[in-house]
C-alpha cells in the first residue's frame, strides 16, 4: 500500500537478526546467533541468510539490519551477548559472511553492525552512552576486525553504535554514531566503505540522554551517515535538516552523496522496475517446511 502511494520507490527495512519471524509473526524465526555461532556451520549461517532473503523479499522487505559482527569479549554485556556469534573475531568474521552472502546473493541488502564494535562493554547503549576504553591496537585487532572483513566480501551496508571509543575519538560525549572522525575518517575514509552507513534506533538513551532529536540527527549527518533511523518527532527532525542545508550547515552536496547512495541501492534491487509484491504466494515463499 505505501509502495502504491510513493512517488520514488521506498526502500523498506527491518531488523530480521533472526529471520523474518524476529518481526513478523508466522515467518521463520530463527535461534539466536550464537546458537549459529555455536554449530561452526558456514552452510548454517549461509542458509539462515538465504532463507531470511527469500521471506523478506516476498514480504515486499528490502534490507536487513543484520547480522551483529559484534565480537562479545565481555561476559558482563548486557545487550550484545547472545545476539553474538561469539568471542573469536576470525569465528565471527567467517560466519557473518556467509550469512552476508546468504542474504545478498537472495536479494536482501545486510547490514553490519554495530560500528566499531559493541562486544566490549558492560552497559546498554538503549539507556545511556557506553565507552569502550581498548587502545587502537586492540580495536584492530578484535572490534574492528569483523566489519573490515564483512567490507571487503561486499557487505552493502553498515550500521553504527552509540558508543564512546576515546581511542578513535578522544572529543567527550561524541557517540560513534555522531562523530566524524569515526564515520568519515575511519569508515569511509581509512576502511575505505562506500555502502549505506545507517544509524542505530535515534531514539536510544546512548543519543537522547546528550542531544535533542534534531541536534543528534544534524551531527550525525554531518559525521557522514546515509540513513537516519527511528529519530524521535521525525517531521521536526526532517523540518531541521532542511533548515541546515539552507544555513549552510550541511551542503547541499553533502546531501545529494547520501541520497545518490540510496537511490543506487534501489536500482540495484530493480525496485525502479518492480516495487510491488505478489500477496497471493505468500504461504508458497514464507516458512515452508
Amino acid at each position: 500500500a505505501v509502495q502504491e502511494l510513493a512517488k520514488i520507490p521506498l526502500l523498506i527495512a527491518s531488523d530480521f537478526e533472526r529471520g523474518v519471524g524476529n518481526q513478523i509473526s508466522g515467518a521463520t524465526l530463527f535461534p539466536p546467533l550464537m546458537a549459529v555461532g555455536a554449530t561452526w556451520s558456514e552452510e548454517q549461517a549461509y542458509l539462515m541468510g538465504k532463507v531470511t532473503a527469500l521471506e523478506g523479499r516476498a514480504l515486499g522487505i528490502h534490507m536487513t539490519y543484520s547480522p551483529v559482527v559484534d565480537v562479545n569479549i565481555n561476559p558482563e554485556n548486557p545487550i550484545i551477548n547472545v545476539r553474538s556469534l561469539g568471542e573469536d573475531p576470525e569465528q565471527v568474521s567467517r560466519l557473518a559472511i556467509a550469512f552476508i552472502k546468504g542474504c545478498q546473493e537472495n536479494g536482501l541488502i545486510a547490514t553490519a553492525k554495530h560500528f566499531p564494535g559493541h562486544g566490549d562493554t558492560d552497559q546498554d547503549s538503549h539507556s545511556l552512552l557506553p565507552t569502550i576504553r581498548g587502545d587502537r591496537s586492540r580495536l584492530d585487532k578484535v572490534e574492528l576486525y569483523p566489519f573490515k572483513q564483512a567490507i571487503d566480501a561486499g557487505v552493502q551496508a553498515i550500521m553504527t553504535a552509540h558508543l564512546q571509543l576515546p581511542a578513535l575519538d578522544p572529543t567527550p560525549d561524541t557517540p560513534a554514531t555522531l562523530s566524524p572522525l569515526i564515520i568519515t575518517g575511519l569508515l569511509r575514509e581509512e576502511i575505505g566503505f562506500d555502502g549505506l552507513i545507517v544509524t542505530d534506533a535515534m531514539e536510544m538513551g546512548g543519543v537522547t540522554t546528550l542531544y535533542s532529536p534534531e541536534v543528534a540527527a544534524l551531527k550525525a549527518v554531518q559525521a557522514g551517515v546515509d540513513i537516519i533511523l527511528l529519530p524521535p518527532k521525525p517531521d521536526d527532525v526532517i523540518e531541521s535538516l532542511i533548515q541546515a542545508v539552507r544555513n549552510d550547515q550541511i551542503s547541499e552536496a553533502r546531501i545529494n552523496t547520501s541520497v545518490k547512495r540510496i537511490l543506487e541501492a534501489k536500482a540495484r534491487l530493480g525496485l525502479h522496475k518492480k516495487r510491488l509484491v505478489d500477496l497471493n504466494v505468500l504461504d508458497e515463499m514464507v516458512a515452508t517446511k
